[in-house]
């Protein structure tokens, strides 16, 4: 906070003040104009807001200035009037809060929509391919297909690689094929297989180990696509007429092993690195599944042993009944605290947007004044009694409450005593547990000890709780990465296949109109072609989308929906200007959850509902607050479904209508299931056949552990 003469002088200054504009001492800056850390745009923004004040106006403006020592910062500055007794405006207030971070995150993000921007008007622009390349990536797909089948749910590695060299050997002739795996600690490149052909000694030049400098092998893990050598002048066998190439095995943007393969040939042609290309392509999804797979099926046996090794509960979790959320508990904890202590009232607070929130409260306070204060929130870095305790993570008992530590002390002044602990899960403090008591309190040994004690099996309840609910999610996401498997083996087996025919034989049907001479047939051979081979790029970006919703880690933030929605709603938008469409967009919640991850959700179900609404389409977007949790909804007046085929939509790769209907890979609402499912939410789909569809969704107020 700073006080300002009229002339906008710096009179006095809060601590707070000092840190926020980088001043060490105010002796260093008394009396020096406000203005003077600001300039350009912003300086004319803060001489717009003092001369309002002055006018005895409040006002508002965010923009760029610099600390005392020059360091460029971005600041929030709110100006006002102070009066005298006779309403003269005689002095300035001026509040200055530091958004450096939230204005740099924004730019960021700006500039990462706007690559994103660039990045997809760059694949507008994509492929044309010629007829005898679209042939080779026609073959390339179907090995890929075949290897899909191969392996079905498998998951073991070893027999995932094998699978890919009988693909490969069972396209490309006379070719052998090597498996090697990265040995870390011995700083080599082991062969854990082979696959030779009638010609063994083919793969002579290849040793059981390899060390990783190796300059193929170097550079295919440094490129991280397959290098293809011609004509190897140190080849043992025929030097003028091998070929090779090493492929790298990609899991999860590491390179965890090398496909080698060799062919007694002077060069490879088009088709067959392509084949080698989607084969390994093939062998690194089914790898990211496999270890995704394994990586659940731990998760789940480690939270299933520690959940059998929690004790019984205490006093604090008798008749917990069925599945008590951690709020609930707490509130129990205060009643079972309250009951032991003199007059009083409890409430747990959590920070939130920069203030300490209460979350639970039993009791109230006396004044009006300071139960609105406790409504309000108490800012955090300025409330003395609780950020001593957050900081500490130890327990503040006090006997006599100084009423002005922390608030206005005529609204303080029903408080005479209290406690403050830190309720502690996972090593860290995830709030505050504070007692305020009407009377002044002496505060026992056997006070601090009912208190720490009750709080310590809180903390460890809790944890179970989240653990518990943790390994409910864990293995809904195993359940939910197998049937996903499933359906990719599905898709990949009858969705790619049809295209593939597609390529092969309309690529066919264009070579010999261009033997006959009609141009004009084959032209539209090759339309078809081309149509063929973007539905299976499609498919294929759709399985690696659907796969990285479900391993890429969530940072879980407060996220404005509003601000997000509209934002998403834009860019719908822009996708098809000429598609009328009627926004109806209700007032939407800040919630807990990965912004990347809602911003792929909300795109999802609004695209969903402007496609899926042939004519002038109207879509209306609320929220509706529940004890625990917010539901979303996004409702639409398009062709809607048929209320039986209901369980399919979130399925990966189910759709309920034809391409020449809608286009599309089937596969958003099963991205959109994933990641409100790892968000500990839920979905569901209401509609009729031609009366329009209804998508929700729901998302804890608490995220999970």
């Amino acid at each position: 906070m700073v006080i300002l003469d009229l002339d906008a002088r710096l009179l006095s200054l809060n601590q707070r003040g000092l840190d926020v504009l980088g001043i060490p001492d105010f002796p260093a800056c008394h009396l020096m104009p406000l203005t003077s850390f600001w300039s350009g745009e912003a300086g004319a923004q803060l001489e717009s807001a003092l001369g309002a004040a002055r006018s005895g106006e409040s006002r508002t403006f965010a923009g760029p200035g610099q600390t005392f020592t020059g360091a460029p910062r971005w600041w929030s500055v709110t100006v006002a009037p102070l009066r005298d007794e006779a309403g003269q405006v005689t002095y300035l207030l001026a509040a200055l809060r530091d958004v450096t971070a939230q204005t740099t995150t924004e730019l960021a993000r700006q500039g990462v929509q706007a690559n994103l921007h660039l990045q997809a008007q760059g694949l507008e622009r994509r492929v044309q391919e010629q007829t005898l390349e679209l042939e080779a990536r026609a073959t390339a797909l179907d090995a890929f297909v075949r290897f899909t089948e191969a392996v079905g749910t498998d998951i073991d590695q070893r027999r995932l690689a094998q699978q890919a060299a009988e693909v490969v050997q069972a396209h490309v002739h006379e070719v052998s094929v090597a498996y090697y795996e990265l040995d870390a600690p011995a700083n080599v490149w082991r062969r854990a297989d082979w696959s030779g052909n009638e010609r063994v000694d083919v793969v002579t030049w290849l040793p059981a180990d390899v060390p990783v400098h190796a300059p193929e092998f170097s550079e295919a893990v440094r490129r991280g696509e397959p290098v293809f050598v011609e004509g190897r002048g140190d080849a043992p066998v025929n030097p003028q007429d091998f070929a090779a190439g090493f492929a790298p095995v990609t899991v999860r943007g590491e390179v965890s092993a090398i496909i080698a393969v060799g062919r007694p040939a002077d060069r490879w042609t088009a088709r067959d690195q392509a084949i080698v290309r989607a084969v390994v392509r093939g062998l690194s999804l089914a790898l990211e599944r496999a270890e995704q797979a394994l990586e659940l099926t731990r998760q789940r046996d480690d939270l299933d042993r520690r959940a059998q090794q929690l004790e019984t509960l205490l006093l604090l979790t008798e008749d917990q009944g069925e599945a008590p959320d951690p709020l609930t508990l707490i509130g129990r904890a205060q009643e079972l605290v309250l009951e032991l202590l003199p007059p009083g009232f409890a409430a747990y607070y959590e920070a939130q947007g920069g203030r300490w929130q209460v979350r639970v409260q039993t009791g109230e306070a006396r004044s009006a004044a300071m139960q609105a204060l406790i409504d309000a929130g108490f800012p955090v870095g300025t409330t003395p009694s609780f950020d001593q305790v957050a900081h500490s993570s130890e327990p503040a008992f006090v006997d006599v409450y100084d009423t002005a530590a922390d608030v206005d002390p005529a609204e303080a002044q029903d408080v005479a005593a209290h406690a403050t602990l830190p309720l502690i899960t996972g090593g860290r403090v995830r709030g505050l547990f504070n007692v305020p008591l009407f009377g002044s309190r002496s505060w026992n040994p056997s006070d601090e000890a009912v208190l720490i004690t009750t709080m310590q099996h809180l903390g460890v309840v809790i944890e179970r709780l989240e653990r518990s609910a943790q390994l409910i999610r864990s293995n809904a996401e195993l359940q939910a990465s197998n049937q996903e498997l499933e359906a990719f083996t599905y898709s990949v087996s009858h969705d790619l296949r049809t295209p593939v025919r597609h390529v092969e034989g309309f690529a066919t049907l264009a070579l010999k109109e261009l033997e006959r001479g009609d141009v004009a047939r084959a032209e539209r051979h090759l339309r078809v072609v081309v149509g063929a081979a973007e539905r299976m790029e499609s498919v294929l970006d759709a399985m690696l989308t659907l796969s990285r919703a479900g391993r890429s880690a969530l940072t879980v933030q407060a996220v404005c929906l509003t601000e997000l929605v509209d934002q998403v709603l834009k860019d719908v938008t822009l996708l098809d200007p000429d598609h009328a469409v009627t926004w109806t967009v209700d007032p939407l919640p800040v919630v807990q959850g990965d912004p990347g991850a809602l911003e792929q959700i909300c795109r999802h179900l609004l695209e969903n509902a402007v496609k899926f609404s042939p004519g002038p389409a109207r879509v209306h977007v609320w929220a509706q607050e529940r004890p625990q949790e917010w539901a979303l909804f996004v409702q639409d007046d398009g062709v809607g479904f048929d209320p039986v085929y209901a369980g399919r939509l979130f399925g990966a790769f189910q759709r309920l209508h034809t391409q020449r209907e809608f286009a599309g890979a089937g596969i958003g609402l099963a991205t959109v299931k994933r990641l409100v499912t790892r968000h500990g939410g839920q979905v569901w789909a209401e509609g009729r056949a031609g009366q329009g569809a209804t998508f929700g969704f729901t998302l804890p107020k608490t995220p999970g552990p």
